[in-house]
């Protein structure tokens, strides 16, 4: 009895030894989903400071317009310099959910006082009804651009436990809500004399 017992243990053990047909689709089970869990957090990454470089360099090119007097001398208002703006944005952005807020500041101290926009995962009514004095020759003027990127994987960052530094401490890539990325634009400058 125990003889055939052993004889039977040894003929399984030897069918386990030669079938490794399984073995691929097993390793790909432990590191499958860790790798594509790390490619998508790349993406996500990547796309959103993308974004994040898109809508500052936008404000920049278009806030030379202010700077230089072209929009003062066309009458500009706040949809014709908006369309400007999003004229320089790639098509991934929606332009529709673009927020200006332009305002003349005393001295460029006051300029490091920028727009509350965060307002429990929502914008703010400051970043919403911004407003648009590009004032005259000579004055510093602010330009805010915000932008709410809608991440692909909102719980991604969650996962990760990656928090940024503040109290409380935020996630980093999801800053504004669980499933957004609040993106700023910020332009700061010194009107040249135009008149």
């Amino acid at each position: 009895m125990i003889l055939k017992l052993n004889r039977t243990l040894n003929r399984v053990r030897r069918g386990f030894r030669k079938d490794d047909s399984g073995a691929t689709a097993i390793e790909f089970a432990f590191v499958g989903a860790p790798f594509l869990f790390l490619l998508l957090a790349t993406f996500e990454t990547g796309l959103t400071l993308f974004s994040e470089y898109s809508v500052q360099s936008a404000t920049t090119t278009a806030s030379r317009l202010i700077r230089t007097g072209q929009a003062h001398s066309g009458g500009f208002s706040k949809v014709e310099f908006k369309n400007r703006l999003c004229a320089e944005l790639p098509a991934m952005i929606d332009c529709d959910k673009i927020y200006i807020n332009v305002e003349v500041r005393n001295n460029f101290s006051d300029a490091s006082s920028r727009t509350d926009a965060s307002d429990n995962g929502q914008l703010s009514d400051d970043a919403t009804d911004g407003s648009f004095d590009i004032g005259n020759a000579g004055e510093i003027v602010i330009v805010e651009t915000f932008y709410e990127w809608d991440l692909m994987t909102p719980n991604l960052m969650n996962l990760l436990n990656i928090k940024g530094t503040g109290t409380p401490p935020p996630n980093w890539l999801a800053n504004h809500g669980d499933d957004k990325h609040l993106v700023r634009g910020v332009a700061v400058f010194r009107n040249e004399p135009f008149d």
